[in-house]
């Protein structure tokens, strides 16, 4: 059963066009309640990011800075994105050289702390659904989700969903119960990079508007011994992004 009191957002249809939430219906897990319920919550996500105008974006470039909890210097980072499904972080930070990247098929890594990695179609869902576009087609993607619950973040009411990429383990979603925006990911069980660390999460901190959409202007990845604090500085949409860019340079 959903927990008592869990709510789902609908638009409250005033100016401000800003979600509010109503009790939800209990349902048993699988349900078509419980599916709708979902679908809903991410349709109001969309919404919040821009809804209609997501469409015009084929392409965003994200450029700022790097700053890491246990190091004075800051470093810089950009972010390449390209539909479908197309992903690539350069980060440099104090440490070195972090790239994070998904050609469409599969996600590969390179740290600064050991080595290189190639991983299996299951990060797909996690660079696709955080993209916001078609909530609706989250079966594509992830093979369970589920309302979970409310928290509190930061002092903020979040809506928390449980959603379980393909071949992976289940991912915590923390939606802004006022705004309808996504607040943090939490990986449950995650995966240890090459050289041990693990990424434990993904805080949103804070958003602007760009071209009639939300992109995050402050965010934060906090690792098992430290955290990697991204501050942007430039977003451009539609600009040309070669597809060889985010291929693996490992696969052959």
């Amino acid at each position: 059963m959903l927990s008592e009191g869990v709510g789902v957002w609908e638009f409250d249809g005033g100016a401000s066009s800003r979600p509010c939430v109503r009790p939800a219906l209990s349902a048993r897990a699988g349900s078509q309640t419980a599916v709708d319920e979902v679908e809903r919550l991410l349709d109001i996500w969309e919404l919040a990011q821009g809804g209609a105008a997501l469409n015009n974006i084929r392409t965003r470039v994200v450029r700022g800075h790097i700053t890491m909890s246990d190091s004075n210097l800051t470093g810089t980072f950009e972010k390449y994105m390209k539909t479908p499904r197309k992903v690539m972080l350069v980060a440099n930070t104090p440490r070195g050289q972090l790239i994070e990247a998904s050609d469409g098929g599969r996600r590969w890594l390179q740290t600064p702390w050991g080595g290189s990695a190639s991983a299996g179609d299951g990060e797909e869902a996690l660079a696709r659904a955080t993209s916001g576009r078609r909530a609706a087609r989250w079966r594509e993607y992830f093979s369970a989700a589920a309302l979970k619950g409310r928290e509190f973040l930061d002092g903020r009411e979040m809506i928390v969903l449980a959603a379980t990429p393909h071949g992976r383990p289940p991912m915590l979603w923390h939606f802004d119960a006022r705004t309808g925006l996504l607040r943090k990911l939490a990986f449950i069980n995650p995966d240890a990079g090459s050289g041990g660390e693990r990424l434990l999460g993904v805080y949103y901190d804070s958003y602007a508007t760009v071209d009639g959409v939300k992109v995050p202007a402050l965010f934060r990845q906090v690792y098992t011994n430290f955290t990697l604090t991204f501050m942007v500085t430039e977003t451009t949409h539609n600009v040309s992004i070669d597809d060889a860019l985010f291929r693996d340079p490992n696969k052959k």
